[in-house]
């Protein structure tokens, strides 16, 4: 194939496999960072939940707890104080009691509004203002109670028993109403821990069900991955089976889909391959044959050709005689058809020759088209009078080619043939010459009736022909010759009906209008 008949290569993809994949798998890997990333932050919230809890609201329930049983020590005694047999230790005791229940105030207030208001949420601070708060009125209600204590005190002492009865009932007032109001913190304080366990636990569950969900979303997305990448290498599997099948034998090309990647243009590329080495085996058995045919030829003909030559001559002298001789017209007519049948066999020993000595060609920068016109005008009265018309359309300007003038010549010349023999009631022959890429194209168009699919494959094969005379030689020694020119001959369907004959031959490197002579063998040419 000449290089300007090569196909351009194939855009480069816009997306490769391996981006791809790689795509895939980032996908991928987000999906498991996501639910990983929250994964750690629900451990995280419940991780400050449970802090909450143990360093928040447990320390200060267990500070509320020992206020609370200091707070209920002290309105037990001083419900007991008039049935006491030993003042003065209940003195003590009621001042001891009085001076550990105000630091455990103080403690539980650290507990509260320091210690809560620092670990929890800011949720759990407006709680802690509001125990807070609860607890200042507690120790509030209790303002004064050293002064009531005092008096009562003195009143036990004085033995006024009018006195002591009015000091305490006004004392265990405010002693059981801090119990009821310590009460009912500890109670808003066990609400408020079990509004955050239950949400801890509410959280917990809504976390495991959320973390099952993403965690099957993932292994979808991991499956989906999984299959997709299956899905772009499965035509490389197709490759690698299609590279045994070739192995095998197997050099039918086969249709490919479309793929916007690069193993699907290495699958378009490998069937290019294949049908390129198709078309290259069946080439060189074509040429094996023809070489065959060479040299079977060469030793057949010189072998025939003497004796023809012998015959042709006593039959010229056979004809002399005859002619001075009065003998009826049935001699003479016998002894013409044996004159047509020598030339016969002449003519077909010549066509044998033609494929044992083509020679290479001598190649020379020339004009083509010009050459083209010449050919035509010999061929034109031969086809007119086949009953066909010769319709001639060149291109102007078309650069120089490099070819043989004489093999050319005869290329030509059994396309003309073969065009005129494909339409035996006359027709139209177009032949066209213009520049193609990086060929000038000489195109044969006749309107018969055409090639079938299964026998266009074959007519270049030597000794392969449609119709009831001739070697089948004529098409095979065609494409050797334009193929010897580095270019490349096609058999294709015309649209409309009839068949289309294209010759694609290399432009020249030098681009000169002159016929500068570019010597390529050293055989000389062949005519």
């Amino acid at each position: 194939m000449s290089r300007a008949s090569l196909p351009p290569p194939p855009p480069r993809p816009s997306r490769t496999v391996a981006t791809r994949i790689l795509a895939s798998f980032a996908f991928t890997i987000v999906a498991f960072a996501v639910t990983f990333a929250f994964s750690a932050l629900a451990q995280k919230r419940a991780a400050e939940e449970s802090e909450e809890l143990t360093k928040g609201f447990v320390p200060a329930a267990l500070e509320l707890g020992r206020l609370r049983a200091v707070q209920s020590t002290l309105a037990s005694l001083v419900d007991g104080i008039p049935d006491e047999k030993n003042p003065l230790s209940t003195r003590i005791l009621l001042e001891t009691l009085s001076s550990e229940r105000r630091m455990m105030f103080e403690s539980t207030r650290t507990a509260m509004h320091d210690d809560l208001r620092a670990l929890g949420s800011e949720e759990t601070r407006q709680v802690a203002l509001v125990l807070s708060g609860e607890l200042d009125a507690a120790q509030a209600a209790l303002s004064g109670d050293r002064a009531d204590l005092d008096r009562l005190l003195a009143a036990i002492d004085g033995g006024d028993r009018d006195e002591v009865n009015r000091e305490l009932i006004a004392l265990g007032a405010k002693e059981h109403d801090a119990d009821k109001r310590l009460k009912a913190l500890a109670e808003h304080l066990d609400r408020e821990m079990g509004r955050l366990s239950n949400a801890a636990r509410d959280r917990e569950r809504r976390i495991l069900v959320q973390l099952a969900v993403l965690a099957l979303l993932t292994m979808a997305v991991a499956a989906g991955v999984a299959l997709h990448t299956r899905r772009l290498l499965r035509p490389l599997e197709r490759v690698t089976e299609r590279a045994r099948a070739v192995a095998r034998g197997d050099l039918t090309p086969q249709s490919i889909p479309d793929s916007d990647d690069e193993i699907g243009q290495l699958a378009a590329a490998f069937e290019r391959m294949v049908s390129a080495v198709g078309k290259a085996q069946s080439r060189a058995v074509a040429n094996e044959r023809l070489a065959a045919i060479g040299k079977m030829a060469a030793h057949v003909t010189h072998e025939i050709r003497n004796p023809l030559s012998s015959i042709g001559l006593n039959i010229e002298l056979l004809e002399e005689e005859l002619a001075e001789s009065n003998v009826n017209a049935e001699s003479k007519s016998l002894l013409g058809a044996i004159t047509r049948e020598v030339q016969r066999l002449e003519h077909l020993s010549e066509e044998y020759l033609r494929v044992a000595r083509l020679p290479q060609p001598r190649m020379e920068a020339d004009d083509l088209a010009a050459a083209v016109r010449e050919i035509t005008s010999f061929a034109r009265p031969e086809v007119e009078r086949a009953g066909c018309e010769l319709a001639v359309s060149i291109e102007d300007d078309t650069p120089p080619v490099l070819f043989d003038g004489g093999q050319i010549r005869q290329a030509l010349l059994n396309v003309l043939r073969n065009a005129r023999e494909a339409m035996p009631d006359g027709g139209r022959i177009d032949v066209a010459v213009k520049a193609e890429g990086m060929s000038v194209v000489v195109a044969v168009d006749d309107r018969g009736g055409g090639i079938p699919d299964d026998i266009r494959a074959r007519v270049f094969d030597p000794f392969f022909s449609t119709k009831g005379e001739g070697t089948g030689l004529g098409l095979a020694i065609t494409r050797q010759i334009i193929e010897a020119h580095g270019g490349t001959l096609a058999c294709e369907p015309r649209e409309g009906g009839g068949t289309s004959f294209r010759m694609l031959l290399p432009i020249s490197p030098q681009r000169t209008s002159g016929p500068a002579s570019v010597s390529l063998a050293r055989e000389p040419p062949y005519r």
